[in-house]
């Protein structure tokens, strides 16, 4: 039997190698290439220990089977339960730039539960438009909607210098969560979860990827 939500915290780096699992056996489910996989194909995803796969997985009540594996469907199904993907989470999402108005079109986040329900911005000339099938509303009408549709999770895709702000306002409303896209630090009461998106970060890594490949291709056309 798979865990249950709440049944215990999993780490971040935990929750992060469920996701990887996750999209890997979903494929796989898709396709019908396999109805199992072993520890083994699961660790090579992120490079690492097969040990740690069968750590992560009997976390969350998964066991594998003798000369079979582990099953994708009891995989996909433990990890969508343990994260709460069969969950429906309202969100609504602040700031209707090219970012996020990208955000509001993608369609994908269904599948995890997410529903963006409203789209804000503070730019009197976007207000009123439609972004990814959302009617862009003032930034003013924020804690009615919150209030109205019972949101609890709130996306920030605004300029560093707003966030702080916003970031208070949504909380004093009532929302326990956001995913900050700013380029900035959020402080929030204990309480309240906040997932940074550094797009920064993501850069560093790819540049510092690249530092360390400098040569390799003057050696490759020696």
């Amino acid at each position: 039997m798979s865990r249950k939500p709440g049944d215990g915290k999993l780490r971040r780096a935990h929750l992060e190698r469920l996701m990887h699992y996750y999209h890997f056996v979903s494929e796989r489910i898709a396709q019908h290439t396999s109805h199992a996989v072993s520890s083994a194909e699961l660790a090579s995803v992120l490079n690492m220990d097969d040990t740690q796969v069968r750590k992560d997985l009997a976390a969350i009540g998964v066991q594998g089977y003798p000369r079979v594996g582990f099953k994708c469907a009891e995989i996909a199904q433990a990890v969508r339960g343990v994260l709460g993907f069969g969950q429906t989470s309202k969100a609504i999402l602040v700031g209707a730039g090219r970012l996020g108005g990208a955000m509001a079109a993608y369609r994908g986040f269904s599948q995890y539960g997410m529903t963006i329900v409203a789209l804000f911005d503070a730019d009197l000339n976007r207000v009123g438009s439609v972004v990814g099938g959302h009617v862009v509303q003032p930034i003013q009408s924020l804690e009615m909607a919150i209030r109205r549709h019972g949101v609890r999770l709130a996306i920030l895709t605004v300029p560093a210098e707003a966030a702080q702000e916003l970031a208070d306002r949504l909380v004093a409303t009532g929302i326990r969560a956001i995913w900050n896209f700013a380029p900035t630090g959020l402080t929030v009461p204990s309480g309240v979860f906040v997932r940074h998106e550094l797009i920064s970060v993501g850069l560093a890594e790819l540049s510092y990827f690249l530092k360390g490949t400098e040569g390799e291709d003057d050696t490759h056309g020696a």
